[in-house]
């Protein structure tokens, strides 16, 4: 698949995985237990949690922490995690990332991210998880240069569990009649995800075109909000998909009312309700313009989007 439709300055905005990873970020020892020295963490849930790292030498090996237990559903290895997370580089008590700061909740594949992350199974939503993570579990020998992570550095993860999901989810709406008039796109549903077919040789719609397939029982999303989607995206012109959530096997969160997305998704998902299953027809103008996306999003392509509402949390 091409890269994500998350915006890129002008477009759908996605973390790539690797991103997401750095973009993460006590006791009851969960998993692996500690020979080293362990950092202090204060603050209640849904705070800013300060960290202090002691002198010396980090043990070596993974160290999982519970220092504020949850009373939520418990997380499965293959379930998609919401946190609340801060980072920092053990050496140098250097802060690469703080989603508290923000108020910008973070999506975590367990069975597709970082290595250090699948220990997050077998934890309660609700709780306050505590990590540190030597390379071999964390970005391994390279490092993660953007944030100026060496390969030698053993990292610090404080993570508050907002919700967790199946990786694979979808929305639980009730169906609506689709009846797609002339020249409209068609949707089925295949092999785990939907299949858009646009009709060939039509000119598509000017406008933002909405229709909604399932209508979600949840509350409403608003802006703030962190959002779970799945999705999968078309070119109108070549009818081919160019990205996909259920492809890549796990949701994409985004910051509604942000910019971080299309145009045409904040225009077109705002104010459903989650459990939602909603078909877009953007037009270029909300979209990329005139500005391509090789290899397949040409400058003033409209884009075809079914996108499945799965969740929505607060910062």
């Amino acid at each position: 698949m091409a890269r994500s439709v998350a915006k890129r300055r002008r477009g759908v905005a996605h973390l790539p995985p690797v991103l997401v990873v750095a973009a993460l970020a006590a006791g009851i020892v969960a998993g692996c237990g500690s020979s080293g020295p362990m950092p202090t963490v204060t603050g209640g849930f849904g705070s800013d949690p300060a960290i202090s790292i002691p002198g010396g030498t980090p043990a070596g090996q993974l160290t999982i922490q519970t220092v504020i237990q949850g009373h939520g559903p418990v997380i499965r290895a293959d379930d998609y995690v919401i946190t609340q997370v801060e980072g920092k580089v053990w050496a140098g008590d250097r802060l690469v990332v703080d989603s508290f700061t923000n108020r910008q909740p973070q999506g975590l594949p367990l069975r597709s991210g970082m290595p250090a992350w699948r220990h997050l199974a077998g934890q309660q939503v609700g709780s306050r998880v505590v990590m540190v993570v030597p390379p071999k579990d964390g970005f391994g020998p390279k490092g993660y240069s953007r944030l100026n992570i060496m390969g030698g550095d053993t990292l610090v993860f404080v993570f508050d569990i907002l919700r967790a999901f199946p990786d694979r989810s979808g929305a639980n709406g009730t169906a609506v009649p689709y009846r797609p008039g002339p020249g409209m796109p068609t949707v089925a549903w295949a092999g785990g995800g939907p299949q858009i077919t646009v009709p060939p040789r039509t000119a598509p719609p000017s406008h933002l075109v909405v229709a909604l397939l399932r209508r979600g029982h949840g509350p409403r999303i608003l802006a703030g909000q962190t959002v779970a989607t799945q999705y999968t995206g078309v070119v109108w012109r070549t009818g081919k998909a160019f990205d996909s959530s259920w492809a890549r096997g796990f949701p994409q969160t985004f910051v509604l009312g942000s910019g971080q997305m299309l145009p045409g998704w904040e225009q077109g998902l705002g104010g459903l309700p989650v459990g939602s299953r909603v078909l877009l027809v953007i037009p270029p103008s909300l979209a990329y313009g005139r500005s391509a996306q090789p290899p397949y999003i040409n400058s003033g392509d409209t884009l075809v989007f079914v996108i499945d509402i799965i969740a929505a949390v607060r910062g």
